[in-house]
């Protein structure tokens, strides 16, 4: 299937929930018209993969600045010379859990967690080690009005508490030395909020989600456990399946993603950069 309604390339949806590809694009040298026409599928759908393209970490960059400036990463060790840029490894004889194999939101106990999230696959195994993807959006449309009035007046607490521990365990990933920066680190996003551009509703929900505001962590828990299990329901979902020169890239504040471990014996390189994004807005009543 081809959404015709995009013109300046070819654009196939990967699922009914979200996600889709993109054909026939260079980034690098993109007209004005073509670049605001990748920026509507990237509203649309939410998950994109722009295949066949040419990047190092230099291109990469400079692809990542027409879309915004640098959101800062405050928890990994940055390439040299490309303070936006870090590189994730993983060699053929690594073992135990990847980075970002739960399902997460990037940077969500940020007062601006990151708008678009953008990674690059320099060298993928032939099979598996693929990105899934969740719409925040569907999982919205999915409650009960009873419910959505309920969550509309409340404030999530998104903590970066742990967020420190998880990281470090990856043996070939810098990290920030500023533990008690993250540890502490905590910050309210209203529950059900609106995208920006498009003013479609979607529930905030994060795995640093903590507590609602008011309310203890232990009266939270069951509710926050909800609404993480109806939000990665299976029919919400999309699969990035990746190939040398892919450029993948998501609209972060409105999906959760996981990374699958299922690739023993080969090495996988990837370059990750993210562009700022806005305060979570609560959706108009």
């Amino acid at each position: 299937m081809r959404d015709e309604r995009f013109t300046q390339f070819e654009l196939r949806p990967f699922t009914g929930a979200l996600g889709a590809e993109i054909i026939g694009v260079d980034l690098r040298t993109t007209t004005e018209d073509t670049f605001n026409e990748v920026l509507r599928a990237l509203h649309d759908y939410h998950v994109l993969a722009v295949r066949d393209q040419d990047l190092v970490p230099a291109t990469l960059q400079q692809v990542a600045r027409r879309f915004g400036p640098f959101s800062g990463n405050p928890v990994h060790t940055p390439m040299d010379g490309f303070e936006d840029i870090v590189r994730f490894v993983r060699e053929r004889d690594d073992t135990g859990k990847v980075i970002g194999e739960d399902w997460h939101m990037d940077l969500a106990w940020l007062a601006k967690p990151p708008g678009v999230t953008m990674l690059y696959g320099e060298e993928v195994p032939p099979v598996g080690g693929d990105t899934c993807f969740t719409s925040l959006e569907k999982a919205y449309q999915s409650l009960s009005p009873r419910l959505v009035a309920i969550l509309e007046g409340l404030t999530g607490i998104h903590s970066g508490r742990g967020v420190f521990a998880i990281n470090a365990m990856q043996k070939r990933l810098g990290v920030t030395a500023d533990v008690a920066a993250i540890e502490n680190a905590a910050v309210e996003h209203p529950v059900i909020c609106a995208h920006p551009v498009t003013g479609r509703r979607y529930v905030f929900v994060s795995s640093v989600l903590t507590h609602f505001k008011g309310m203890t962590e232990e009266e939270s828990k069951p509710l926050i456990d909800f609404l993480l299990a109806r939000a990665t329901r299976p029919e919400f979902h999309c699969r990035l399946r990746w190939a040398p020169r892919t450029l993948g890239m998501w609209n972060n504040p409105f999906v959760l993603h996981t990374a699958i471990n299922d690739y023993p014996g080969y090495r996988r390189v990837m370059y990750r950069t993210t562009v700022e994004g806005r305060v979570p807005l609560a959706a108009a009543a």
